[in-house]
């Protein structure tokens, strides 16, 4: 039997065996939920659930030009939510597609674990700027601009906000970051669920889902993956480290009626 595995062995890295390898990745991507349609991949559902809890602050970490934004204000319509992009021409473009609302706050800075000026990388779609050399796709940035980041905890003490309901972080690569920048509300537990981006940007930043796994899991977090019609919360296993994304969610222990509700189908 085994000269027969040898055999097999040797001989596997053929043609039919690239065709099942490559329907076998696309399988896993599909079922691990590799989609960023919101109305699919479940960030629709994590935001519905949200709304039962009627939260009164939200942030909108990466908002874009507010499709998110709008999202949330469609369910939560007596939110606050701070809707932070750093981009100053996309931001122009986020404040007017919100300025008929009165409860979404544009603002003009992006959130990071330090007070500071950096360049953006700036791509051909406005979707996607980042503050990290990304590696390994097929288009280079268009240009650079230099953008305003705020830590989490400073803005919340300028604004006089003392909890967050939700904090969702889509700001290509730098959710780590962001994250520890909310460091004393994470301390203090203010902070009830945290919404973060992990996927292929995580090889370029070097922050791996480990990393992401012991900083919230020391503030108390449970963390699970998003798919469409729930949250896997789970422990962190190696084969986890897929890089295929798209969103993780963390909720605080002190809150196992969230955990719950998440969980549910």
């Amino acid at each position: 039997m085994s000269s027969l595995k040898i055999i097999y062995k040797r001989n596997s890295h053929n043609f039919i065996f690239r065709l099942l390898a490559g329907l076998g990745r696309a399988v896993n991507r599909l079922y691990e939920n590799r989609n960023h349609q919101v109305e699919s991949n479940g960030e629709l559902t994590v935001v519905k659930k949200i709304a039962t809890i009627s939260p009164k602050v939200i942030i909108d970490g990466g908002a874009n030009i507010g499709k998110y934004s709008l999202l949330l204000n469609k369910y939560n319509p007596d939110s606050k939510i701070y809707a932070f992009e750093p981009v100053e021409d996309t931001c122009s473009q986020l404040t007017e597609n919100v300025k008929h609302l009165k409860n979404i706050f544009p603002i003009n800075k992006g959130l990071f674990s330090e007070n500071c000026v950096k360049e953006i990388n700036l791509f051909k779609s406005n979707t996607h700027s980042s503050v990290f050399d990304i590696k390994g796709i097929s288009y280079n940035a268009l240009t650079t601009v230099q953008i305003n980041l705020v830590k989490g905890d400073t803005f919340t003490f300028e604004e006089n906000i003392s909890e967050i309901d939700f904090l969702k972080l889509d700001v290509e690569g730098a959710e780590y970051e962001a994250i520890i920048g909310f460091e004393n509300l994470l301390k203090a537990h203010k902070i009830k669920v945290i919404q973060f981006e992990y996927g292929y940007i995580n090889i370029s930043t070097k922050k791996l889902l480990i990393d992401f796994y012991s900083l919230l899991e020391s503030y108390g977090y449970i963390l699970g993956k998003i798919y469409p019609k729930t949250v896997e919360f789970r422990t962190y296993k190696y084969k986890h480290e897929d890089f295929i994304g798209p969103n993780f969610l963390a909720v605080s222990s002190n809150y196992p009626e969230l955990i719950k509700l998440f969980s549910a189908k």
